[in-house]
């Protein structure tokens, strides 16, 4: 199992880590469409940031979302949200992304189900027909209450190199079926996994042993259930990530690096 940090913190910050751990790295500052259109000076300026490190480890990258809606029935707003995904997909091409993380975009009550699923899917065939397999496309679960949506759009797209990026904090925080419910529904269909904690009650992107989330027992049910998944580990506190990385290292999750040159 590959494991990332989702870089919510400042790259100084969390370098350390990733210079102490054998783990990938989730970038997540391409995500906003201001850094987007200036793309090139910020890639540049990331790569720097990242050193000899950024030829030694595993780049995923969190696009954009923010106001971003792919089953919308406005064709103009889909086509805004492609923009961004196709500028995401470039930044990707050129940090040597092995991912890319897209919500999915769906709000609860605000479709028929039939409607979003057409709009999605047809969004998503359309993104993915000049994509090569270099680099894996996950879907994200957000505010969505159930994985039924999520699982008729990854079989209506029916392609090899789209997944389920199943965030199980917002499965905590929004939906009420269990993390296993949502593992055994959409089994093969994950790719990806976002991991982070809270107490149910909001989305708050806590340590692993900081909320009612089992998170060890998860990751033993996902070891057990799926192959070839990665996850990424989405904890905003530095401190409770740096305990979280003590925990998956004393569990055998993740090892040490041995020192890049």
């Amino acid at each position: 199992m590959k494991i990332y940090i989702s870089q919510l913190n400042e790259t100084k910050v969390v370098l350390p880590i990733i210079e102490e751990y054998d783990v990938g790295i989730e970038a997540v500052i391409f995500a906003s469409p201001f850094i987007l259109d200036d793309k090139e000076k910020y890639i540049k300026e990331y790569k720097d940031e990242l050193g000899n490190l950024c030829d030694n480890i595993e780049i995923s990258l969190h696009g954009p979302y923010a106001d971003l809606i792919p089953g919308s029935r406005d064709k103009l707003i889909s086509q805004v949200a492609n923009y961004r995904f196709e500028q995401a997909y470039q930044v990707a091409k050129d940090l040597g992304a092995k991912k890319i993380v897209f919500h999915n975009g769906y709000a609860p009550n605000t479709y028929y189900e039939k409607e979003w699923i057409r709009n999605s899917a047809n969004f998503w065939k359309d993104f993915m027909k000049d994509k090569d397999e270099s680099i894996a496309i996950h879907i994200e679960n957000v505010l969505d209450e159930d994985y039924k949506w999520i699982k008729a759009l990854i079989d209506e797209v029916n392609n090899p190199n789209l997944s389920v990026c199943l965030d199980i904090g917002h499965i905590n925080a929004y939906s009420n079926l269990s993390v296993r419910e949502w593992i055994d529904g959409l089994g093969n269909r994950i790719g990806h996994f976002h991991i982070h904690n809270n107490d149910a009650s909001k989305d708050s992107h806590l340590g692993i042993i900081n909320g009612s989330i089992d998170v060890l027992e998860i990751l033993n049910y996902i070891d057990s259930k799926l192959n070839d998944v990665s996850i990424s580990l989405e904890i905003i506190d530095i401190n409770e990530l740096k305990e979280s990385m003590k925990i998956l290292n004393n569990n055998n999750f993740i090892k040490k690096r041995n020192k890049v040159k």
